[in-house]
C-alpha cells in the first residue's frame, strides 16, 4: 500500500509541476499571452485522456505479465528520451531554441507541437499512473478503497501547484527546475517498477464481485462526460477572466487549477464531504452575489477609472474572489455529482476515461470553439449556467434527491427568488409587465398541488421543485445575456483571438462637439484618439500615456537632435503598436518602426478607413514588423541589420503588465544592440499592481546604464498618468537640462534578484 501511495503521489506531483514550468518557459516564445497557458492546459488534458485510454486498454485486454513488459518498457523509453533531449538541448524536458518562431501562423498548433516533442512522452506515462496503479491495486487487494488513492493523487497534484509559485519559482531557475524534475522522474520510474513486479507471477487479473453490479447506463456515462466537461470549462473560463487584466503569471494560472483540484480531492476522498444541502445553496449564493459584482465592475469601476489606485486594487480582489468562489462552487457540484454516479471498481478505468474525455471536451470548447462563437470571455458565464442545468438534471434523475423530498412550499420560495431577482438587479426593461407575469406564474404554481383533477403528468412527485429549477436555469441564462448587452452598450468593434479580447468604444462630448475612440483589452486602455469639430488638431495629439509631460514626451520634445536644429530626423523603434499613438511624434524625415505580435492590432491601427488615424496622419515614414518584437530584433541583429535607433520604446502589454521576457537582462542586451551609441531606451512601466522599476534598476547596474524615472499625474481626459523608466549608455540625451531636471534616481528602490531568461518572479514586485 505504501509503495503504491508513494508512487502515485510522486507521479501526480510531477504531473502538475511540469505544467507551470514548461508554460513559463514557452511564454516568451509566443508573445507572453495568457493563451499560452490555456493551450498548454489543453495539451496536458488531452494527453491525460490518452494516458487514461492506454491504462484502460492494457488493464482490460492484456494479461498482467504483458502489462508489466509493455509499461516498464515504455518507462525505460521515456528515461532514454529525456537523456537524449538533455544532450541535444542541455535540458531533459525543455525544448531547444531552434523551435522558436517569431511569427507563427497558428500559435496554438505550434505550441502543441513543441510540447509534444519536449514533454509529450514522459507526461503520457505519468498521466496513466493513477488509473493503472489503482487497477492493479484493486485486483491484488480486493475490497480496499481505490478512490482514496485517487484522492491522494489529486493531493500530490495540488501540492505541486501550490509549491510552484511560492517555493519553486522564487528560488530556482528554470533549468534547475527541469533537472530536479528529471531526478524525481527517475525515482518515480523505480517506484513504478516495484509496483509492477508482482504482476509477473499473476496468471490473470481477478474480477471478484464483477457479477454483483450492472454496468453504468448510457445516460449515466453521458452525464459523466458532461459534468467533467462543465468543470473543465469553469476552470478555463475563470483563468481567462483572471488573467486578462493582470500579467499571465503562474499564480493566476495556478489559483483556478488549485481550486479545481481541491474540489476533486474533497469529493473523491469519501461520501461524507460532498453535501448537496451545503454546495447547492453555495452555488446559488455565489451566482446571486456575482451580478452586483459584474454591475459594479462594468458601471462604477470605469467611472472611478484611474483616479483612486486603491479602488482599482479592491476591484481586482473582489473580482478574483468572486470568480474563485463561483468556479469552486460549480466544480464542487460537478465533481460531487460525479462521485455520486461513480461505478463499481470493474468499470473504474472506463469511468476515469470518460471523466478525462469530458475534461478535454471542456478544454476544446474553451480554447478552440469559444473564440469562434464568443467575441468576449463569455464562456465562463456559459459554464456557470451549464453547471446549474446539469445540477438540475442530476437532481431530477435521483429519486432520493431533495427535489422529491422537500415540500412544495420550498419550490415556491425558490421560484419567487429566481423570478424576482432580475427585478432586484434591474435587468428588466418593462418592470410592471414582468412583475405581473411573475406573480401570475407563482400563483399558478402555488395552486397546482390543490388542483384535484389535474392530469397525471402534473401530479408527478416533486413537480413544483422541478419547475422551480427549470425557472432558475431559464432566468440565469436571460440575466447573463442581459449583462453581456450592458457590457457592450458602447462597443463599436470587438475581436477575440489568441492574444486576448480587444474592443473599441466611443465616447461623445456635449452637443456632439467631440468624440473619441478608445482601445480596451479587458478593462485596460491601450490608446485613445480624440476628434473635435472645434479643435481639429486634437486628432494629431499624442494622447493618454504619451503626452508632452510623459517620460517619452520629454525625450521626443528635448532630444538633442531636435534641439540642435529642428530638421534633424530621428530613428525610433516601438515595441507594441497599440493604436499607433507614438506615430503622432513623427516629423518629416523621421523613421518609426513598430514591432507588433498581434495581427488584429496591426489591422486595426493601419486600416485606412479605421477608427484610429495616427499611422496614416503621421509625418514620419512608418514601418510595421509583425511578430514577437524580441525575436524579430534578435534576428535583425544576427543578420547584421541593427536599426541603430535614437529612441527605442518598450510599450508592449498583456493586460496591465509588460511581458516578462521583454524585461530580462538578455532582452536589454538585444535592445542595446539595436540602439545607436547615444540612443535612449524608454520603458513604459505604468501598472496598478506591480512596481517594475527595481527590475530595470538592477539591469541598469549590471549593464552600467544611466537610469532615470519619470512620473506624471493625470491632467485631463487626454493626458493620463504615466510612469516611464529611461535608460542610456551616456548622458548625451538624459543629461539635457530639460530632461535631467525631471528624472528620479534609482536610489531607495528595493533590491531584487535580477531577471534573466531563466529566472523571473513577479511576486517580489507587488506594490
Amino acid at each position: 500500500m505504501r509503495i503504491y501511495a508513494l508512487t502515485i503521489f510522486i507521479g501526480a506531483f510531477l504531473l502538475f509541476q511540469i505544467e507551470p514550468m514548461i508554460a513559463k518557459y514557452l511564454l516568451p516564445w509566443f508573445g507572453g499571452t495568457a493563451m499560452v497557458w490555456t493551450t498548454c492546459l489543453l495539451f496536458f488534458q488531452t494527453l491525460l485522456l490518452a494516458g487514461y485510454t492506454y491504462a484502460h486498454l492494457i488493464s482490460t485486454n492484456l494479461a498482467p505479465r504483458r502489462q508489466f513488459m509493455i509499461h516498464v518498457g515504455l518507462i525505460a523509453l521515456c528515461v532514454t528520451a529525456m537523456l537524449l533531449l538533455a544532450l541535444l538541448s542541455n535540458s531533459p524536458v525543455m525544448p531547444g531554441a531552434g523551435w522558436k518562431s517569431a511569427y507563427p501562423a497558428f500559435p496554438v498548433l505550434r505550441i502543441l507541437l513543441v510540447l509534444g516533442v519536449s514533454v509529450g512522452l514522459p507526461y503520457f506515462v505519468l498521466s496513466a499512473t493513477a488509473p493503472l496503479l489503482q487497477s492493479w491495486f484493486a485486483s491484488i487487494y480486493p475490497g480496499a478503497s481505490v478512490y482514496r488513492l485517487y484522492s491522494l493523487s489529486n493531493l500530490g497534484s495540488l501540492l505541486a501547484l501550490l509549491t510552484y509559485p511560492f517555493v519553486v519559482e522564487p528560488t530556482l531557475t528554470l533549468r534547475t527546475q527541469a533537472n530536479l524534475w528529471a531526478v524525481l522522474y527517475v525515482a518515480f520510474a523505480i517506484g513504478m517498477l516495484l509496483c509492477a513486479l508482482p504482476l509477473r507471477s499473476r496468471p490473470g487479473l481477478t474480477h471478484a464481485g464483477a457479477d454483483e453490479s450492472v454496468g453504468a447506463s448510457r445516460g449515466t456515462k453521458v452525464l459523466w462526460i458532461a459534468l467533467a466537461a462543465c468543470a473543465s470549462a469553469l476552470l478555463y473560463g475563470a483563468t481567462g477572466q483572471m488573467t486578462q487584466d493582470v500579467a499571465p503569471i503562474p499564480f493566476l494560472w495556478i489559483l483556478p487549477l488549485a481550486l479545481y483540484l481541491l474540489s476533486f480531492i474533497i469529493c473523491f476522498d469519501g461520501d461524507r464531504w460532498y453535501r448537496r444541502g451545503i454546495f447547492h445553496p453555495l452555488l446559488g449564493i455565489a451566482i446571486f452575489a456575482s451580478f452586483p459584482v459584474v454591475i459594479y465592475i462594468n458601471a462604477i469601476a470605469p467611472m472611478i477609472g484611474r483616479v483612486i489606485l486603491s479602488t482599482q486594487i479592491v476591484t481586482l480582489v473582489i473580482e478574483v474572489g468572486n470568480l474563485s468562489l463561483l468556479m469552486f462552487a460549480g466544480c464542487m457540484v460537478c465533481h460531487g455529482e460525479l462521485v455520486r454516479l461513480r461505478p463499481h471498481w470493474r468499470d473504474l478505468t472506463v469511468f476515469y476515461l470518460l471523466v478525462s474525455a469530458g475534461g478535454v471536451l471542456g478544454g476544446v470548447l474553451s480554447v478552440i470553439v469559444a473564440p469562434l462563437l464568443f467575441r468576449g470571455f463569455w464562456d465562463f458565464r456559459f459554464a456557470v449556467w451549464a453547471s446549474v442545468a446539469l445540477m438540475a438534471i442530476a437532481l431530477v434523475r435521483d429519486r432520493q434527491s431533495w427535489i422529491y423530498r422537500r415540500p412544495p412550499v420550498v419550490g415556491i420560495a425558490i421560484l419567487a427568488v429566481a423570478l424576482g431577482y432580475p427585478l432586484l438587479i434591474r435587468v428588466v426593461e418593462h418592470t410592471r409587465i414582468y412583475s405581473a407575469v411573475v406573480l401570475t406564474v407563482i400563483a399558478a404554481v402555488a395552486l397546482l398541488p390543490r388542483w384535484k383533477n389535474r392530469p397525471r403528468w402534473l401530479a408527478r412527485p416533486g413537480l413544483v421543485l422541478q419547475v422551480s429549477m427549470l425557472a432558475i436555469v431559464a432566468v440565469l441564462g436571460v440575466i447573463y445575456v442581459k449583462t453581456i448587452e450592458v457590457a457592450l452598450h458602447d462597443t463599436l468593434w470587438i475581436v477575440r483571438n489568441f492574444y486576448g479580447v480587444f474592443r473599441v468604444v466611443e465616447n461623445e462630448g456635449p452637443g456632439h462637439q467631440w468624440h473619441s475612440y478608445r482601445l480596451l483589452n479587458g478593462r485596460i486602455s491601450h490608446g485613445m484618439q480624440l476628434f473635435s469639430s472645434s479643435e481639429p488638431a486634437t486628432r494629431y495629439y499624442p494622447a493618454t500615456y504619451y503626452d508632452i509631460d510623459s517620460g517619452i514626451g520629454l525625450i521626443m520634445m528635448n532630444h538633442p537632435r531636435r534641439a540642435e536644429d529642428g530638421n534633424s530626423s530621428l530613428r525610433v523603434g516601438i515595441v507594441g503598436l497599440g493604436v499607433g499613438t507614438m506615430a503622432a511624434w513623427g516629423r518629416p524625415g523621421d523613421y518609426f518602426r513598430f514591432y507588433e505580435v498581434n495581427p488584429t492590432i496591426i489591422n486595426l491601427a493601419s486600416d485606412p478607413n479605421g477608427y484610429f488615424s495616427y499611422l496614416r496622419d503621421s509625418s514620419a515614414k512608418v514601418a510595421i514588423v509583425p511578430g514577437d518584437a524580441r525575436l524579430s530584433m534578435e534576428r535583425e541583429v544576427a543578420e547584421g541589420r541593427s536599426q541603430q535607433f535614437d529612441v527605442l520604446v518598450v510599450d508592449a502589454f498583456n493586460g496591465d503588465s509588460v511581458p516578462t521576457h521583454l524585461l530580462t537582462r538578455q532582452a536589454m542586451l538585444v535592445y542595446l544592440a539595436e540602439l545607436s551609441p547615444d540612443g535612449v531606451l524608454a520603458v513604459h512601466v505604468s501598472n496598478l499592481f506591480l512596481d517594475l522599476r527595481p527590475v530595470l534598476a538592477e539591469n541598469s547596474r549590471a549593464l552600467n546604464l544611466r537610469y532615470g524615472f519619470v512620473s506624471c499625474e493625470e491632467k485631463d481626459a487626454m493626458n493620463w498618468a504615466s510612469d516611464w523608466v529611461l535608460l542610456a549608455r551616456n548622458d548625451k540625451v538624459l543629461g539635457q537640462p530639460q530632461i535631467a531636471g525631471r528624472l528620479k534616481s534609482r536610489d531607495g528602490l528595493r533590491r531584487v534578484r535580477p531577471w534573466t531568461d531563466d529566472y523571473s518572479n513577479l511576486f517580489q514586485l507587488l506594490k
